[in-house]
């Protein structure tokens, strides 16, 4: 296994719901912990799909249909999600390989494809409050969109479970529940991978930047996608947030005849004591008693805001998942009364998520501002995880930095097969960079920013007719969204090998022709123990 220092992919997409049943306060610091267990009628019922084996550095995206699921008709009141190694049937460190995210899409007779639940880094659960649930019946279609992530090089054979709580028609229980329906608002739209970036520097006075608020054209060409016109008088009994590290908050609004107010605010919780820089982290949700009307032609909004001070934070989420009823309920007018803006965390601690560690000195890794410049060279190619030129964990002339003339560029090259799973990023890190890794090192905080956005080849799909909202090609990667010639993805497995109607990626890239005189170091935000460095050199020097 290759293991020089770790960092998870900012990367992952989980869902927050409120809770279920009568509340019971765990107080742990601010806010409180909601304790929940099944309710009344309820069969708690354990699933496992797989086992699914991860390729070494494994950073796909697949969809498969959904078959393990219950037997009969009812209604879900609950789901918890999770990943196990298919041996020990232990939860691994999220820093060694983790469910990026696994989101549940359903699709009932008459309806495209709606997202209902999910789940990432975060393994929060679903609670419907008490009295509601989602409607299940037998024929509806499940498909499951799962990311799986090995950070170390490393093969895994792993299991994504989930627990439903179940409430069948046959229970008395079951005449009493009131259906709701997820609504996902995201401030990229339904997309099966809903990312942007949140650069250093970007945003207010304040350093913190709110997307898509304050970002420069974020929709182009295209309406805003973090808004939903609400199509009938309805009543919201839950919702909360989703963000990747860095994150600070997500904000839920409604809009009507010109007025906009804040619905709820979820604040992500970091358990971590250096703060907002790691998966060890919890999202605020709102309470079971927690009801909002609405009517048709009210516009809700979502917004996330990340902490852009010191560093940069790339392909990053903002998510609000919100359990909306078909019909009135009840519920406050947010023109005229007050709504419950109190937050509740979903879990307390996650012992696989807890950063161990991190930052003490590494004996594999050189301190590349002590080494003398390296070999001129305009090209350096990643090949078993290594750059073949300035690899931090390299002896020898190998290990040193190459050098590049002032104004020139030096292009990194991805030749690391398959490309189609196996993506590398460039990303800009404070040098030395060169510390022990995990969750919360290397981020993205060099001198200057830079980042290649990862290097590979992935598919598009059509999600027109399958997706609510869909669009004709989407891409159904985490590689550059750059059209790509076909034959570069002529490796695809699964069902995405049968879905897919193009190819998007790129194997290079070059680093900045304006980069000053000086030693620039970076890592891959998808494998964290890569690190590297090279030397720009001024011109004649």
């Amino acid at each position: 296994m290759i293991r020089r220092s770790r960092l998870p992919l900012f990367a992952v997409l989980a869902c927050l719901c409120s809770a279920l049943a009568a509340p019971a306060w765990a107080q742990a610091g601010e806010p409180p912990i909601l304790k929940v267990s099944p309710p009344a009628g309820a069969q708690v019922l354990k699933y496992r799909f797989g086992p699914i084996k991860v390729q070494p550095g494994q950073n796909l995206i697949d969809i498969n249909v959904q078959t393990q699921r219950p037997s009969r008709n009812g209604w879900i009141v609950g789901f918890r999600p999770g990943l196990v190694d298919a041996d020990s049937g232990r939860s691994p460190s999220v820093d060694v390989v983790h469910l990026h995210h696994a989101v549940w899409l359903v699709g009932e007779p008459g309806r495209g494809l709606r997202p209902v639940y999910a789940a990432g880094e975060e393994k929060t659960a679903f609670r419907a409050p008490p009295g509601f649930g989602w409607r299940y019946t037998t024929d509806q279609t499940w498909l499951i969109n799962h990311m799986l992530h090995d950070l170390v090089g490393s093969a895994h054979s792993v299991y994504i479970t989930y627990e439903l709580w179940f409430i069948p028609d046959s229970a008395p229980e079951a005449a009493d529940i009131t259906r709701i329906d997820t609504r996902w608002m995201d401030v990229e739209g339904l997309k099966p991978y809903p990312v942007f970036n949140a650069v250093r520097g970007t945003g207010g006075a304040d350093r913190r930047f709110t997307f898509p608020d304050e970002a420069t054209d974020p929709y182009p060409s295209s309406p805003p996608r973090n808004r939903w016109v609400v199509d009938r008088d309805a009543t919201l009994v839950s919702t909360a947030g989703h963000l990747h590290p860095g994150g600070l908050w997500t904000d839920l609004k409604l809009t009507r005849n010109g007025r906009t107010v804040n619905l709820f605010r979820s604040r992500a919780h970091y358990y971590e004591p250096a703060g907002a820089v790691s998966w060890d982290v919890s999202m605020t949700a709102t309470r079971p008693t927690w009801r909002v009307a609405v009517r048709k032609g009210d516009i809700l909004s979502t917004s996330a805001t990340y902490d852009t001070r010191s560093r940069s934070w790339y392909e990053v989420m903002g998510i609000m998942v919100v359990g909306m009823t078909q019909t009135p309920k009840g519920g406050v007018d947010p023109f005229t009364g007050k709504v419950d803006r109190r937050g509740v965390l979903t879990h307390g601690r996650l012992p696989e998520n807890i950063d161990r560690g991190v930052g003490e000195p590494n004996p594999g890794l050189s301190n590349p501002l002590r080494l003398r410049n390296g070999p001129y060279v305009d090209r350096v190619v990643i090949r078993n995880f290594a750059f073949e030129q300035g690899d931090l964990s390299r002896r020898g002339t190998a290990g040193l930095p190459p050098a590049v003339r002032q104004g020139q560029q030096l292009e990194f090259v991805n030749a690391d097969q398959p490309l189609t799973i196996r993506f590398h990023t460039i990303t800009a890190c404070r040098a030395p960079c060169n510390r022990t890794g995990g969750i919360r090192y290397p981020l993205a905080d060099g001198r200057v920013a830079f980042d290649s956005g990862e290097l590979g080849f992935g598919p598009s799909i059509a999600t027109s007719g399958v997706y609510e909202s869909g669009d004709g090609r989407v891409p159904l990667t985490a590689a550059v969204p750059e059209p790509a010639d076909p034959a570069n993805c002529v490796g695809l497995s699964g069902s995405t090998k049968i879905i897919a109607n193009g190819c998007v990626g790129s194997a290079s890239w070059k680093t900045p022709a304006s980069l000053r005189p000086g030693t620039y170091t970076f890592f891959c935000r998808v494998h964290p123990f890569m690190r590297g460095a090279f030397r720009v050199v001024r011109s004649g020097g």
